[in-house]
């Protein structure tokens, strides 16, 4: 049989076949490469000229309704999220979702997912059905919610996907775009100068855990998680987007909030004038409320950790410096770590052999070691105010070393920091006279002033609530060139730096930069965007991503 001979009875016989969920797939085409004779390649590619390949058949008016979700082009805040269908919903995390996005006139969208789990212990129905409290949520539909942004509800991927996201760059064009996934990932796309950044990233489920029992599914439950990604509008220019991760009973926090459900059990009360709760049996203040059996919204005074994006002072970004002070002014911190203090210009091996950019910085006077270093060191007493401050030990610090081991100060083009060539010679060779840590000149510049502040070697550990902080990023396992693909892979749950751009790969996280988007030599697409990341004291970690040197709309 060839394919111009099918009749409109052999078309029908095709598609209703190939439809018919009650056999496998494989199954499928076996009764077809019977029936027409032909070789399972030839059966593929007839049932992609009939478009058989494509169709789905519509078998839920919820998903149907979903598909032609509109959003209220009114609001100006959106929390976005993705249920499985035929899967129990986390109520209480629900619960936590609806309390927040009434607390800051946020619009709900919950992402349709779908996943054949015949193993599922929730359903035995063949159709795609969600639960009832999530209907008038559902979304399948694709949302520019603003100049620069999408929601790709229209996306199906596959839950059990390892990087949901690989080979959707281009689909949303220039803008950025949410994905819907159960996992949490994050990353920025390259972009020429001018343009507005590109940023994807997935949301999270509401759902509770429900895969097959295969590898792929055993993954897909290990990285499950209970989340939403926040997107706020400022302008027609401007918007900030967060993600936000759960605790398995369904607390939640976002920046200034933490939202929990308090149990009938819970003798607690609210006082209404400072935003406090009281997890005490007594009242402790003015108009206290009673919020057992609801969803509470209380303001974060602390946090465990905040990891800046690299400083690169003498390049740092102004506006983000005093709003990520403002911020932690807000949400203190107990832990702030740091990556790249010190920048290295002044003496930097890239351009030690170019003559002319030598010649401009001899001219501008941005040759001069003392200078860089001095202003370092005077912009870091900004952080005294903070109890834990690590320095992590990245490789723009080891500029002063190398250059003081592969450079002859004698032929130097200018001779302004001979000085300090033999200073910090000194510093290297006391160190490597010792028996500790050779940890370089920078950190033992920085403890020469400030003491207190926690100077970190190149393999040592920092661990806060579980995170492991004490690593930049540069160098990975056995000293090869670090990628978050590879510390994603380690025993333990990580954030580092370097990078500048801003990324999650499950439990790998790495920080922006805290400099200009431009420094020179970062040229063509850049994928650079100013970025910090949060450790809430329930052990979840949050970015906060600056655009022109801000980051939310909310106010504390």
């Amino acid at each position: 049989m060839r394919f111009k001979e099918l009749t409109q009875d052999d078309k029908d016989f095709f598609k209703k076949t190939y439809l018919d969920k009650n056999y496998k797939w494989d199954q499928r085409i076996s009764i077809l490469m019977e029936y027409a004779g032909v070789s399972r390649r030839t059966i593929q590619k007839w049932l992609s000229k009939l478009n058989l390949t494509t169709y789905v058949e519509e078998e839920s008016p919820e998903l149907l309704k979903a598909k032609e979700r509109k959003f209220d082009k009114k609001k100006k805040r959106f929390i976005i999220t993705w249920a499985q269908n035929n899967t129990p919903i986390h109520e209480k995390f629900l619960n936590n979702i609806e309390k927040y996005a009434d607390h800051i006139n946020a619009s709900i969208h919950i992402i349709a997912g779908r996943y054949k789990n015949p193993t599922s212990v929730f359903t035995d129905s063949k159709k795609d059905v969600w639960h009832e409290r999530i209907v008038k949520y559902l979304d399948a539909a694709r949302h520019n919610v603003h100049e620069y942004l999408s929601i790709m509800s229209d996306v199906k991927i596959q839950p059990t996907a390892v990087n949901p996201m690989t080979g959707l760059q281009g689909m949303s064009g220039i803008n950025s775009c949410v994905f819907g996934s159960p996992k949490a990932q994050f990353t920025t796309i390259p972009v020429l100068e001018g343009c507005k950044p590109k940023a994807m990233v997935t949301t999270g489920a509401c759902t509770v855990s429900n895969y097959t029992d295969s590898k792929s599914g055993k993954k897909g439950e290990f990285h499950h998680t209970l989340g939403f990604v926040v997107v706020e509008i400022k302008d027609n220019e401007t918007f900030f987007m967060r993600q936000v991760t759960a605790l398995e009973d369904g607390s939640f926090s976002d920046l200034y909030y933490n939202v929990s459900f308090v149990g009938k059990e819970d003798p607690i009360v609210f006082d209404t004038k400072t935003d406090e709760i009281n997890w005490s049996k007594s009242n402790f203040g003015a108009d206290p409320v009673s919020l057992s059996g609801k969803s509470v919204v209380s303001k974060i005074k602390e946090i465990d950790a905040c990891v800046l994006g690299d400083i690169h002072y003498g390049h740092e970004d102004e506006e983000v410096m005093d709003s990520t002070f403002k911020m932690l002014d807000f949400i203190v911190p107990k832990h702030v770590i740091l990556h790249d203090v010190f920048d290295g210009n002044s003496i930097s091996h890239h351009q030690m052999k170019d003559p002319f950019v030598q010649y401009r910085k001899e001219v501008h006077g941005t040759n001069n070691l003392k200078k860089e270093v001095d202003y370092m060191i005077s912009e870091l007493s900004k952080f005294k105010k903070f109890k834990n401050v690590v320095i992590v030990r990245s490789n723009h610090d080891d500029f002063i070393d190398r250059w003081l081991k592969n450079t002859d100060w004698k032929k130097q083009p200018s001779y302004v920091n001979s000085p300090e060539y033999m200073k910090y010679s000194q510093i290297l060779l006391g160190q490597y006279a010792g028996e500790g840590e050779v940890k370089g000149v920078i950190p033992a510049l920085i403890n020469e002033e400030y003491p207190d502040y926690i100077t970190l070697g190149r393999s040592e550990s920092y661990k806060v609530n579980g995170w492991e902080l004490g690593q930049h990023g540069d160098v990975g396992s056995g000293g090869s060139r670090g990628s978050l693909q590879q510390f994603r892979k380690l025993n333990t749950k990580i954030i580092v730096g370097h990078y500048h751009s801003p990324g999650r790969l499950d439990g790998a996280l790495a920080v922006g930069t805290s400099s200009g988007l431009r420094v020179g030599y970062n040229l063509g697409p850049s994928g650079w965007l100013q970025s910090h990341v949060i450790i809430h004291k329930d052990g979840k970690a949050q970015h906060i991503n600056f655009i022109d040197g801000e980051y939310t709309t909310l106010k504390y």
